[in-house]
């Protein structure tokens, strides 16, 4: 499923790898979405996502950080 998914995310965009978040993860922008990073570890698939409340508004800086430790998160809390 990660697989096939990222192989479809390559395809509308640029897929940015991230180290330390699961077995693998990447992140990805999706203009009507937002910001996304996806990520698995064991039998576990997780996407966190964080999209503007208001069109055309601004993302903070840093949010890829910011969703990936939420993700790294998650997934610690999900094994336990």
């Amino acid at each position: 499923m990660y697989e096939g998914l990222r192989q479809v995310q390559l395809g509308g965009g640029p897929v940015t790898e991230l180290t330390g978040v699961g077995a693998a993860a990447y992140a990805y922008s999706d203009p009507i979405a937002g910001i996304s990073v996806v990520t698995y570890d064991a039998n576990l698939y997780l996407t966190v996502t964080a999209a503007p409340l208001r069109a055309g508004a601004d993302l903070p800086d840093g949010l890829i950080a910011g969703l990936s430790a939420t993700a790294s998160s998650g997934l610690s809390a999900l094994r336990a």
